[in-house]
């Protein structure tokens, strides 16, 4: 228990987060347990009419007062997987133990559609769960954690609230689609580059974009588009972002996220970049968020400030529960 609480202390200090030792301590009792709070699951509801625009919504029980929601969305190179793989994540019900409702989301996978689709469908389930918040014990409070292709996607849809062309009009369309905060846990962002340097994502990306000749064949204006460091200086509103890498990442390079670290520092973002040694594309679907953790580099920067680096926090729930509920309260 004190080791957990210290850890809630550290990623406050080292990620600028603003949480109570009230706070810590009721985390540090729900992650003692090992088992997971009671909670409510509502399947496959839907916030568009496709049959592929549907969410799974987790709540947890007997909470005081409507929750925040993290939703998940989930990788598989645009073209695989499903909202499955939140619960394949190993330790997720964490989330839930820290008070917070936790949504997975389908998209529609890049056979069936293109870029930006995907992008205006996360966009349209953030609404939705705005709209329903009442009726399942929602604040209205929303954040986005993805991993892989769900990681460009959140990482797109944290940095352009606002931006008319990727708003799109599927479903509900009257409540903000603009994100409370975003954790990145392996997305790319420059996907030309990736593309061009990763021969087994190569057809992935040219997919996901429309580029039937292949990603050479792309234009730069899609690129662009696509890229969340495009809107990082004009954004009306940037969130807060948790980025998460491991240094053996053989699928999506770490110089992605690094990348994006440093565009968002140039943006006056609040940012801060785990580098996980010895981890590689799965880390977090594996369950290097639970203990014992992998060593770390922690490079922060807030508010155009000096990015400091350090070896603390560890990334595990506690640190990631405490970066989300400084963000949604």
């Amino acid at each position: 228990m004190r080791n957990l609480i210290a850890t809630l202390a550290a990623a406050s200090a080292c990620l600028g987060l603003l949480i109570t030792t009230d706070e810590a301590n009721a985390a540090g009792q729900a992650l003692s347990s090992s088992a997971a709070s009671d909670y409510t699951s509502y399947i496959d509801l839907p916030y568009a009419s496709g049959t592929s625009q549907v969410l799974d919504l987790y709540v947890p029980e007997g909470a005081r007062k409507p929750l925040p929601v993290i939703v998940y969305v989930h990788g598989g190179a645009w073209s695989g997987s499903d909202k499955s793989e939140l619960k394949r994540t190993i330790g997720w019900e964490a989330l839930l133990d820290q008070g917070f409702a936790v949504a997975s989301v389908n998209y529609t996978l890049s056979a069936n559609a293109k870029f930006p689709t995907q992008i205006q469908e996360v966009k349209s389930a953030v609404r939705y769960l705005r709209v329903v918040g009442p009726q399942y014990k929602l604040n209205g409070k929303v954040g986005l954690m993805g991993a892989s292709a769900g990681g460009q996607i959140a990482g797109l849809v944290g940095t352009t609230c606002g931006v008319r062309s990727l708003e799109g009009a599927i479903g509900t369309t009257g409540p903000s689609s603009c994100v409370d905060a975003v954790m990145d846990i392996a997305g790319p962002t420059d996907l030309g580059t990736l593309g061009a340097t990763s021969p087994a994502l190569s057809g992935a990306v040219a997919a996901y974009l429309g580029c039937p000749a292949g990603v050479e064949s792309c234009s730069s204006a899609v690129l662009k588009q696509a890229d969340p460091t495009t809107y990082v200086t004009s954004s009306r509103r940037l969130p807060p972002f948790l980025i998460a890498h491991g240094d053996a990442d053989t699928v999506v390079p770490l110089e992605q996220s690094r990348r994006f670290l440093t565009s968002l520092k140039q943006g006056c973002g609040n940012v801060s970049l785990f580098t996980l040694s010895g981890q590689d594309h799965f880390f977090a679907t594996l369950g290097a968020l639970l203990e014992p953790f992998p060593a770390r580099t922690v490079q922060t920067s807030k508010v155009c400030g000096r990015t400091k680096t350090a070896a603390e926090p560890p990334l595990g729930y506690a640190t990631i529960g405490a970066f989300f509920r400084s963000s949604l309260r």
